[in-house]
């Protein structure tokens, strides 16, 4: 068996359930991601979401399952070039069936020299 069949025979028709206090869930079909807790777990991850930074313009840190992208912003261009990255990166999750949490994530910092305030938006 080669590299690549093992591995999807790895990842195929997983099933996963949750304990809580002794007591498990019901298992459910896992439809994307890679099997937390495995040894293959972070390097499948990492291929996984190695091709997000090709769809950012902005700075993109990553780390583990998180992202964070960020922009200098001096006027509304960059808000809205800002705003393309955000949008970018949810077309990018839809896509590899991957969700965002957008109750995780945040705006930090402010406008430099008094540049406009744009309200920015992720959806799940």
């Amino acid at each position: 068996m080669q590299l690549v069949e093992w591995i999807a025979e790895f990842l195929r028709d997983r099933k996963m359930r949750d304990r809580v206090h002794g007591s498990f869930s019901n298992r459910a079909e896992v439809l994307s991601g890679v099997p937390q807790g495995s040894v293959l777990g972070p390097l499948l991850f990492l291929l996984f979401v190695n091709d997000l930074p090709s769809v950012i313009k902005s700075h993109i840190r990553m780390f583990a399952d998180d992202t964070k992208i960020w922009r200098t912003i001096k006027n509304e261009t960059n808000s809205i070039q800002l705003q393309q990255d955000l949008d970018n990166m949810e077309s990018w999750c839809q896509e590899w069936l991957l969700k965002l949490n957008p109750s995780k994530c945040k705006v930090m910092g402010k406008p430099v020299n008094g540049g406009p305030k744009f309200s920015y938006h992720v959806y799940p």
